[in-house]
């Protein structure tokens, strides 16, 4: 009893499988990334808001109504993409690691579960489109304002490598034939978000805490081993996963295939080393040790957030 029948894929003219997720995916992927694109954007909308808001009082020049720039509101002016990067490194986190602990502890080689529900299509109808209209509105809302390159590559890469795993008629050629692995492999890439999700935590902690915390000894740990992590999982899905099957996709006449899945993976994973080494250039000391930090008011729309500081943690003493 498997999820997808794969004799039941008719394969087309098209032997691109991005072509053929467009052509043949009956609007199920567009109609829902739309759906999700509007809802983030009526996060950036809230974001840009309380930025607004924040800076119009800080222009007021009022002493008596100065706004605290450690407070919560202070915070999402400084980073109004917080809620939106929030919203889809827990929900991705949430759905591909509970695919695959509901997909392991059944122990039935199916990705059916026994209530009938089809585990792989709740990734292709729900997960891909949460993230892929994520990343596309981040790189407008964040990545190009901020000029971001690194982000922008990141986020583009992602969409790249997991828009053929949306339908079946585009996942059975970016699989070699093989509809289940293929799609496994963009929800085992996504448990990766755990620790997107954990570093947004982290900020948190850096711009309210006034004292040490075990916990942020605890968290920060635990942000820096998931992104080593990363890097160890990347490296896994390369040598064991994707380089043996060469030979497949050369049969089945998918080396472009082949080509994006090999650069993906190592793109992202030498984004992840590069940001792993970022993040541990302070020292191993500031993984267990809060050192409060100089916390500067943001005064204009173009200053505050970058990823680059966020990964590094920005820890430093307070004068």
């Amino acid at each position: 009893d498997t999820a997808i029948d794969c004799n039941s894929t008719t394969m087309t003219m098209s032997n691109n499988p991005w072509v053929e997720c467009f052509v043949k995916g009956e609007w199920i992927f567009e109609t829902r990334f739309l759906l999700y694109t509007l809802g983030y954007c009526l996060l950036a909308y809230i974001g840009n808001t309380c930025q607004t808001s924040y800076f119009a009082q800080v222009k007021k020049n009022d002493p008596e109504n100065t706004p605290d720039h450690r407070s919560f509101k202070a915070m999402i002016a400084s980073r109004p993409t917080v809620i939106a990067a929030t919203v889809h490194s827990v929900a991705t986190s949430i759905i591909s690691c509970g695919i695959l602990i509901t997909y392991y502890m059944q122990g039935s080689n199916s990705w059916i579960t026994p209530g009938g529900i089809n585990l792989l299509e709740i990734w292709q109808t729900v997960g891909l489109p949460i993230s892929l209209s994520y990343f596309i509105s981040d790189c407008y809302f964040y990545c190009l304002p901020r000029k971001d390159g690194l982000i922008f590559v990141h986020h583009i890469i992602m969409c790249l490598c997991h828009y053929p795993v949306v339908h079946n008629s585009g996942a059975i050629l970016s699989g070699a034939g093989n509809i289940e692995w293929v799609i496994w492999l963009s929800i085992i890439g996504y448990t990766s978000e755990v620790s997107t999700a954990v570093m947004n935590y982290r900020w948190y902690l850096i711009n309210t805490l006034e004292e040490n915390w075990i916990g942020f000894g605890i968290t920060n740990t635990f942000v820096a081993a998931s992104w080593a992590m990363r890097v160890v999982m990347f490296t896994y899905l390369l040598l064991v996963q994707i380089f043996p099957r060469k030979a497949e996709y050369a049969e089945q006449g998918q080396m472009l295939s082949y080509g994006v899945m090999v650069f993906g993976h190592a793109a992202i994973g030498l984004l992840s080393l590069h940001w792993c080494v970022v993040m541990l250039k302070p020292g191993l000391k500031n993984l267990f040790v809060f050192k409060k930090k100089k916390v500067k008011p943001v005064t204009e729309m173009t200053a505050g957030f970058s990823f680059a500081e966020e990964v590094s943690g920005g820890n430093k003493k307070e004068e």
